[in-house]
């Protein structure tokens, strides 16, 4: 999965920052006879861990509060650790990330979703980098999970 950060030029509101969600021409053709599968990762996707991380991390101030603790729990030093974003609460350990909705909690529109641990820190990493980039329609970046 190939996630691009990116600005488009909003009308109302200016230049607006928004990702992108492509596959690989490889994961396309791996999952070819999957009938609807790339398409319902790329919505889970982009509902939970992009939104998540846009929504509940609008500045790199915040994002590098998270990091230390990431490397922690990277690093065995800490087993867990869990940040309340606006969006989501996000459950952090070494394998996984899970996703529970902030105001509804787990439920039929929200039910409880989980990354790789990996993925999560890669995708966090690069929408840092993204927010400190000039704020300007060329500035991209691109991160593949």
């Amino acid at each position: 999965m190939i996630i691009k950060f990116g600005y488009y030029d909003d009308e109302d509101f200016g230049l607006t920052a928004f990702p992108e969600v492509k596959f690989s021409e490889r994961e396309i053709a791996k999952n070819n006879k999957k009938s609807g599968y790339l398409e319902k990762k790329k919505a889970e996707y982009t509902k939970y861990l992009i939104t998540g991380i846009m929504e509940d991390f609008p500045d790199t101030e915040i994002i590098n509060i998270l990091l230390p603790q990431l490397e922690q729990v990277e690093n065995e030093k800490l087993q867990e650790t869990i940040w309340d974003g606006q969006a989501f609460q996000h459950k952090i350990n070494k394998n996984r990330v899970e996703f529970e909705h902030t105001i509804f909690g787990i439920c039929e529109e929200y039910p409880l979703w989980s990354c790789k641990f990996e993925e999560y820190k890669k995708v966090l990493e690069s929408w840092k980098k993204f927010l400190g980039m000039e704020f300007d329609l060329k500035s991209e970046i691109v991160v593949e999970i």
